[in-house]
This record gives C-alpha cells, sequence and structure tokens, in this order.
C-alpha cells in the first residue's frame, strides 16, 4: 500500500483547529492512539506527521503476539496477514558458531510475520482517518505552547495554522519533543545504533525460500538479517557509536567487508550486490519519567525504547499508544485517573526488559576483552527506574 499523497491528508475544514486530543506522530505508536480514542470515545482526535512515510524504516519481523493488538484496533489477522510475509522461524548464532533455530510452528500461535512497514504503517494512519480522526501529513512543528489549552503551530506547505487541544500525546520517536519540551527526565542505558541496507527484489533468493530471521554476534556487535515482502532484503550491524565511527562503518564497502567477514551473513551478502538504501537508526535504550497527572502523556520510543534484540519495538509501540488514549479519554473526560498506573507500568515493564537483556548478552563470552561486549554488562539498566 502507497503512503497517502500530501493533498489527499493534509486539507483542513472549518472546525478542524480545535480538537480535544493532538497527537504528534503517525507511526504505530500515533496511530495506535488515534484509533482508540475513536473507536471507543467520541472525542475529537488529530494525529499530526512531520513527513510522508519512508519505506525503509526498522521494524521488519513481528511475532504472534502482535496479532491480539491488531484484533483490538479493530483489524483482522486474515486481511492483515496477506499484506505481508510469513515468518516461520528465527536463527540465532549466538554465544557460539552454530546456528540454532527456533521454529514458530510449535510454538501455539502460529508463525510471525515479515513486515512492509509502508503498506503497514499506511494501513493503520488509512484505518485511523476511517474512523474520523483528522490526518495531518506533512506538517513542520513550529511550536508548542500551554495554558488552558495546547496550541501547536504547524506549517503545510506555505500555509501556517495552530491547533488547539486539551491533551496531547507525544509519539513523535526518539526525537520525543514533549518529553524533552517539558524536561521529563529520561534514563538512557547506552548508545547503540544500527546501520542498516536494504537490499532490492531478486537479489537474496535464499532468504526469501527461507521466510526466517539470522542473527550472529561478532566481536564489534551483531547482525540481523530478515527477508521482506517482494522479494527484498534487510541486513543491520548492531554496535556501540564509538564502535560505529572507529570501524569507519557509515562507509558502504567498509560495512560489507565487515559482513563478509562473518559466518553465516558473510555468506549471504556474497549473494547480495549494492543495496538499494542504506540508513543509521539511533536503538539504544531509554525510558521517560512521565508524569503522573499532567496534559500529555507519551507512547511508543518517545516515552521507551529499546534494543532490537528483544524485538519489542512495534509491539511495545502499538500497546502503549492504546495505554496513552485511555490515559487521555481519562483526563479530557474525567480530570485524570490513569496516568501514575501508566507511568508505573512503563517503567516495571523497562525494568524487566533491562534484566532480561543483560542475561542475553552474558550468554556471549567469547570476546571478554571486546568493549561492545563489556559495555552491555557494565549497563545501568537493571537498577530501579520508579
Amino acid at each position: 500500500m502507497a503512503a497517502p499523497a500530501a493533498a489527499d491528508i493534509g486539507g483542513a475544514r472549518a472546525g478542524d483547529d480545535e480538537v480535544d486530543v493532538i497527537i504528534l506522530g503517525a507511526g504505530p505508536a500515533g496511530a495506535a492512539a488515534a484509533i482508540t480514542l475513536c473507536r471507543h470515545t467520541r472525542l475529537r482526535v488529530a494525529l499530526v506527521e512531520r513527513r510522508l512515510f519512508d519505506p525503509f524504516r526498522p521494524g521488519e519481523t513481528v511475532s504472534p503476539a502482535l496479532f491480539p493488538l491488531m484484533e483490538y484496533l479493530g483489524i483482522a489477522r486474515a486481511g492483515f496477514e496477506e499484506r505481508h510475509l510469513q515468518s516461520y522461524a528465527h536463527a540465532a548464532a549466538w554465544g557460539g558458531d552454530e546456528l540454532v533455530v527456533r521454529d514458530f510452528l510449535f510454538n501455539g500461535q502460529g508463525s510471525g510475520l515479515h513486515l512492509d512497514r509502508l503498506a503497514f504503517d499506511s494501513m493503520l494512519l488509512e484505518q485511523a482517518g476511517q474512523l474520523g480522526a483528522q490526518i495531518v501529513q506533512p506538517a513542520e512543528l513550529l511550536g508548542i505552547t500551554g495554558g488552558a489549552r495546547w496550541a501547536v503551530a504547524l506549517r503545510q506547505g506555505e500555509r501556517k495554522r495552530t491547533l488547539g487541544a486539551a491533551y496531547l500525546i507525544d509519539c513523535s520517536g526518539r526525537s520525543s519533543v514533549m518529553v524533552r519540551q517539558q524536561q521529563c527526565p529520561v534514563l538512557q542505558t547506552d548508545r547503540m545504533v544500527g546501520v542498516y541496507a536494504y537490499y532490492d527484489a531478486g537479489q537474496a533468493d535464499a532468504p526469501e525460500r527461507l521466510q526466517r530471521t539470522l542473527v550472529e554476534t561478532t566481536a564489534n556487535g551483531w547482525f540481523y538479517l530478515a527477508p521482506l515482502p517482494g522479494g527484498r532484503t534487510a541486513l543491520a550491524f548492531m554496535t556501540d557509536a564509538e564502535t560505529l565511527r572507529t570501524l569507519d562503518l557509515l562507509d558502504p564497502d567498509t560495512w560489507r567487508r565487515h559482513a563478509l567477514a562473518s559466518t553465516h551473513i558473510g555468506a549471504l551478502v556474497r549473494e547480495l550486490g549494492a543495496p538499494q538504501a542504506f540508513r543509521q537508526y539511533p536503538v539504544h535504550s531509554r525510558v521517560a519519567r512521565l508524569p503522573a497527572n499532567a496534559a500529555w502523556t507519551a507512547a511508543g520510543d518517545a516515552a521507551a525504547s529499546f534494543d532490537p534484540v528483544s524485538s519489542l519495538g512495534i509491539g511495545h509501540a502499538l500497546s502503549s499508544g492504546i495505554h496513552a488514549a485511555r490515559v487521555a479519554q481519562a483526563y479530557v473526560e474525567q480530570g485524570g485517573g490513569l496516568g501514575e498506573g501508566y507511568r508505573q507500568s512503563l517503567l516495571a515493564h523497562f525494568q524487566s526488559y533491562a534484566t532480561t537483556r543483560r542475561a542475553l548478552y552474558a550468554n556471549e563470552q567469547r570476546w571478554p576483552g571486546a568493549g561492545f561486549w563489556q559495555r552491555r554488562l557494565a549497563q545501568e539498566g537493571e537498577r530501579a527506574v520508579a
């Protein structure tokens, strides 16, 4: 599914500038919040996104645990699955050279999915629009001011407008617009980055046939490969910002040589040509200490973000978007009541994740002197964050 054109969703009607809830960011978290509010309340919602969706985005593979969330949002599993590629297994060389395969066939929930992110994000945005959310995309954010109501100043093309609302939900991803503006305390445990190469159709037949993810560790980080719909492939290397600079891994040729030096990933990279796109993304772990009962909250990566090894990204985006919508409804209709519970659940979730992540990284003992692996065990994420 193609992303909606700016002309399709950018226009405003009379009265559209005053709503009950403004959501900043129309990714999975923002769309889930908008869908929840539109399906279960009578609140007026505006969903603001600064740009058209990029077809090259991380978050390519999801587990079967995603399906109940999609069904809650009114998207049937059958119709959802047919737009994406079945994911039958996960293979990893982590803690040893041998590739260990975990088949989803035996988990009782069925297979996961390799996502077409453009189609996935566009589907959620379309669902929000059909349910009545006002979609404002693309729109440059000029400023946010508080008071009796929030005022969000925007520029759409040559036109400036200001949206007013009683409540804001920050779903702006790792840019965390409101979290930063409101000087909300944030615990960040590392400086991990991911360097992604996306390969066009026809360049990776073997991964496409296997329809499984592949993870392989190295002394300086770990590789991740996933097939995508349409015969495409995503290949990423996760490491620290310091290592990225030291090894010059933002140079595509250097990055490819590093990949070729690995055992399992290297065998597949030899079959690939030049990437269609080459991107860098921050993938550090962090959690915001959100306010207990303010006229705003956050969801998705703006509230908490996780190491990609956890596979929590999109599931967390949807579930936190749903919960943030409930917090917004309680605030607008009742003056509050759910903010503290949501805040505490995020902190507890991050605490549990940090402990699990540390145990997972401790399973890799082959490079005890390597800075990347030493830093994973020295992270402070397992400390109390409440």
